[in-house]
């Protein structure tokens, strides 16, 4: 279960990702109050998405090499 929620947060996560930058390279100048909104609340999201991609992902264990 933990390695699924770690994949579906990563793909939320680029998705939302590659939303912001279209927005901003593309619609910048011309947002309004409520467009600035969105850019937040998608940026808001993204930070959601992320922190679970960070909290749910698996660490490396440091193996012990004998010689």
């Amino acid at each position: 279960m933990k390695k699924w929620t770690f994949y579906v947060s990563l793909i939320i996560s680029i998705i939302f990702l590659i939303n912001i930058i279209e927005i901003l390279i593309n619609d910048l100048n011309r947002l309004t109050e409520y467009g600035y909104g969105y850019l937040v609340g998608k940026i808001i999201l993204l930070l959601i998405f992320a922190t679970i991609t960070l909290l749910t992902r698996k660490y490396k264990t440091e193996s012990k090499e004998e010689l």
